[in-house]
């Protein structure tokens, strides 16, 4: 073997070593933030009771088996006291008396007169009623609740608030956090972009929580204030949504999202109630009221109630994918009221562009034939997708000629380091082809469900739309 091909080889099996240690490392630091989530939420509720002590103790035990050091028993360095919720204890009434040892002359309490010097009173000032992670009589539930409910029910819920703040949370935050989460774009790269998620998130995820929850209200006004709240959180939507289809194009931004672990920071839910005529088109779950699932369904109530707090866990029986998203809440009609029912002209354009070219996509990409041959064909979206397919051809020349002068400047410099390594440049190299990211919709893949944490899905056959050529 020649010393040049020794030292190829060589470098090559550094590179494979270093690719190896790197996979080792991420696999042991996904498992380290695995394991911390884990006790962060066992952490919240084995601390729903203030008079719970030494938890601490806990913690240092919980430090060292995710450090892995091995001496996670010399950590457990004391006894712990772990109470449940107060809701959930009872008052201590004594010991149940023996008849056999109880006569009518000692049933008979005796008072007491203390010893002088004893120090009753003062044990007395010093112990303090039970205390909650919130005062007594604060009112925990932050929307007005029908009256005259069970007192099970009522205190489900209030245990709901009760367990976040307990950690200075309100639910909201709990059920649709934002810190710490994975975003499915560049923030740096997409400032426009990220500054609409951040508002549209923080504004709005109240509104989400209160609409899936669905707890029963005080009254008819009550509701409509709710429904307008939903209402203001489906616009915001549909803003946001706009604003990632005209900047990256349709199917690139179903690729962005569909990609494992992408989907979290979007909401999935704001479907009709299960009375509407709307929902009767769904093939996600419609909206039920809460206290009917309690009368009716005890088992999905649990659930609900269990899946409150739990990160993006009450959506679950929402909308699965952006399409059936947009279909459903005919989000693609274009003969709606742009931003209150429907996406604006220019995503629209540009959805339209992506359903018209020869593509292979998944089939959950592409709505109903009515509804995609209607948008492809309107009349006021036409005139606008024949203006971006110019502007977006010409963006695409200036960025080919920006390439090739890139690429000679890179083969130059590629050409000095071999020289410089001594290795000799053939003479009949071939063109090199510089590999472009593929544009909106130039291939196919994403996964089958849009909330990320399932990836894959195959190809469809190719779709041809009726309108105007991209």
């Amino acid at each position: 073997m020649s010393d040049r091909n020794s030292k190829l080889l060589a470098r090559f099996q550094k590179c494979l070593e270093e690719e190896e240690k790197n996979d080792v490392k991420d696999h042991e630091q996904e498992a380290r933030i695995s394991k911390t989530v884990f006790w962060s939420e066992m952490r919240d509720i084995i601390a729903v009771n203030a008079l719970s002590s030494a938890l601490d103790i806990l913690d240092d035990v919980a430090k060292v088996l995710i450090d892995d050091t091995g001496r996670a028993a010399q950590a457990l360095s004391g006894p712990v006291t772990i109470l449940t919720h107060s809701s959930k204890q009872s008052a201590s009434t004594g010991a149940t008396p023996h008849p056999l040892f109880t006569s009518p002359a000692r049933k008979r309490s005796v008072p007491t007169k203390p010893a002088k010097g004893s120090t009753s009173k003062k044990q007395t000032a010093s112990v303090s009623p039970k205390t909650n992670p919130v005062a007594s009589g604060t009112p925990l539930i932050t929307f007005p609740l029908a009256m005259g409910l069970p007192e099970e029910f009522v205190r489900d819920l209030e245990g709901i608030f009760r367990h976040v703040a307990a950690v200075n949370l309100n639910v909201w935050q709990r059920a649709y956090p934002w810190a710490n989460q994975h975003l499915f774009y560049d923030p740096v790269e997409d400032p426009d972009v990220y500054l609409g998620h951040w508002r549209f998130w923080h504004n709005c995820r109240a509104a989400f929580f209160e609409w899936a929850l669905h707890a029963p209200l005080r009254t008819d006004s009550d509701k409509v204030q709710r429904r307008k709240r939903k209402g203001n959180a489906v616009h915001q939507r549909l803003v946001f949504i706009s604003l990632c289809i005209e900047t990256w194009g349709y199917y690139n931004f179903l690729r962005r999202i569909e990609a494992p672990g992408n989907g979290t920071l979007m909401w999935w839910g704001g479907q009709t109630g299960n009375t509407t005529e709307e929902a009767k088109g769904y093939s996600c779950t419609p909206i039920q009221n809460l206290y009917k699932l309690f009368q009716k369904d005890k088992a999905a109530y649990q659930r609900k109630i269990h899946d409150a707090i739990k990160p993006f866990q009450i959506d679950m029986g929402g909308f699965t994918t952006i399409t059936e998203m947009l279909e459903q809440t005919e989000a693609l009609n274009s003969a709606l009221v742009e931003y209150e029912k429907r996406l604006s002209d220019k995503a629209l354009a540009r959805v339209a562009m992506d359903l018209t070219s020869w593509h292979f996509v998944p089939d959950h990409w592409v709505p109903s034939d009515d509804v995609w041959k209607t948008l492809c064909n309107h009349a006021r979206i036409k005139p606008i997708q024949i203006k971006l397919t110019v502007q977006l051809v010409r963006a695409a020349h200036r960025t080919s000629v920006q390439l090739k002068g890139v690429q000679a400047r890179l083969l130059a410099l590629d050409g000095r380091r071999r020289q410089a390594d001594g290795v000799e440049l053939g003479h009949g190299r071939g063109r090199q082809r510089h590999q472009v990211p593929p544009g909106p919709g130039r291939r196919g893949g994403g996964g089958t469900r849009g909330r990320g944490g399932q990836g894959g899905g195959g190809a469809a056959g190719r779709r041809r739309g009726g309108g105007v050529r991209g």
